[in-house]
């Protein structure tokens, strides 16, 4: 868990940086009235057609390009299944995905109009509707393919992690339902909702507790870590398991919603770059 944080960490530290750079050279052209900034410096090099905003619109086509093309690839075409989890292909999936967009907004110099508004507002609905998308994924339960796990599935995981708890630690069935009712709360609707809004950040201080309150049934050291870790999972497990099948549901409408969407915005790309190249726009010529 702390190896992805590091990664996802690593991930936007690397996004904000590219954001970074390419929108301070060009800030002092982006900030300028439109009729000011064709008598400006800048306006040869940043302007839609320039150097460097030809170039940041080509970048961050390639991006969309590449991202939607290798994660549907590893997701459709069952070859792929070998190579890397789904969850992994996800994340460079949403990383080219929004920092492409992110520069395809800085190629325009922030003029919509005609075609291109229809373009620049699908890709801006396509990337809000990933963000919400992801939110959804990530709270269904999955197997290392990255399938999602039937009630069944769930339900045995659940008893299994039980099972290690009563098996490798001093307590009982009861102890546990009472321990956990303490921590995260007697209301079973309540418990689960708020594990479902505060997702893995409420976990840590979940953890810090039923820590603390091993050591009232004798546990000390790695093994209260070990238990505490149990505990949160086991109770994870629960919550997916009440909120598991409205998830996949959610997300299959989701589904419905934003691959139309891709589709408008990549046919509209494509027929862009096409007019861009049969009038002559080529980046270096």
């Amino acid at each position: 868990m702390r190896r992805i944080a590091i990664k996802h960490i690593i991930l936007t530290f690397i996004w904000l940086v590219v954001a970074g750079v390419s929108l301070y050279g060009g800030l002092e052209y982006y900030s300028l009235s439109l009729h000011d900034r064709a008598y400006s410096d800048l306006h040869d090099t940043y302007k839609p057609s320039g150097l460097i905003g030809h170039g940041l619109g080509i970048l961050g086509s390639l991006m969309m390009i590449v991202g939607v093309a290798m994660y549907t690839t590893r997701k459709r075409v069952r070859r792929f299944e070998q190579h890397g989890k789904l969850s992994t292909w996800l994340t460079a999936h949403i990383f080219l995905c929004t920092l492409g967009p992110y520069l395809v907004t800085l190629h325009t110099a922030f003029r919509f109009g005609g075609i291109i508004s229809i373009a620049f507002w699908s890709m801006v609905a396509v990337v809000l509707s990933g963000v919400f998308g992801r939110y959804i994924y990530v709270r269904i339960p999955k197997a290392a393919n990255g399938q999602f796990l039937s009630e069944t599935a769930l339900a045995a995981r659940q008893n299994h992690l039980l099972r290690s708890i009563l098996e490798y630690h001093p307590i009982d069935r009861l102890q546990v339902s009472t321990l956990l009712a303490s921590v995260y709360g007697t209301d079973s609707d309540d418990r689960e909702m708020s594990d479902w809004i505060q997702g893995p950040f409420g976990n840590g201080s979940r953890r810090k507790k039923l820590t603390r309150e091993a050591a009232t049934f004798g546990m000390t050291g790695t093994d209260a870590t070990q238990f505490a870790q149990k505990m949160v999972d086991y109770q994870s497990l629960i919550n997916q398991s009440s909120f598991s099948a409205t998830f996949q549901r959610l997300f299959g409408y989701w589904h419905v919603f934003h691959l139309p969407l891709a589709l408008i915005m990549m046919t509209i790309m494509v027929l862009h770059i096409g007019i861009a190249f049969t009038f002559g726009y080529f980046w270096i010529s």
